[in-house]
């Protein structure tokens, strides 16, 4: 299986269309790399590659400068997201994880996540909410 190159068109549209994607953030690399390696040994996940100098707007979307970063999305969900270099081991490894996760608890998770942000914001915006309930008398 061959490594995608992504570009700004191609991007959300490969994230969308991937059970998994593994995003290699940095340079090109002069030859084959380590996602050449491991696309071959998995064969139900997208990898792809994200040339910082040629798509800046790509790695600022995820706060990233020059690279090298690793980005490991699973149903559109970004579960990993680090910047420096990864060794094959490291990132079959991280690719082991990630599959074994179930994604309908991680949802979840993400969803209660969600609930308390708002819940926070509302008590820092509505001034009868930070004194706590109505007091009868």
């Amino acid at each position: 299986m061959s490594v995608l190159q992504l570009t700004g068109d191609s991007f959300h549209r490969t994230v969308s269309e991937s059970s998994c994607l593994v995003v290699e953030f940095g340079a090109a690399p002069a030859g084959p790399g380590v996602l050449e390696e491991l696309s071959d040994r998995h064969a139900g996940i997208v990898f792809g590659r994200v040339d910082v100098h040629a798509q800046p707007e790509l790695a600022a979307m995820f706060g990233l400068r020059e690279g090298p970063a690793l980005l490991i999305f699973r149903e559109q969900v970004v579960l990993y997201l680090e910047e420096g270099e990864h060794p094959a081991p490291r990132i079959d490894a991280l690719v082991g994880q990630v599959l074994e996760l179930d994604m309908s608890a991680v949802r979840a998770a993400i969803e209660e996540e969600k609930r308390a942000e708002v819940a926070l914001r509302m008590r820092r915006v509505c001034p009868t909410a930070r004194r706590g309930p109505l007091q009868q008398e």
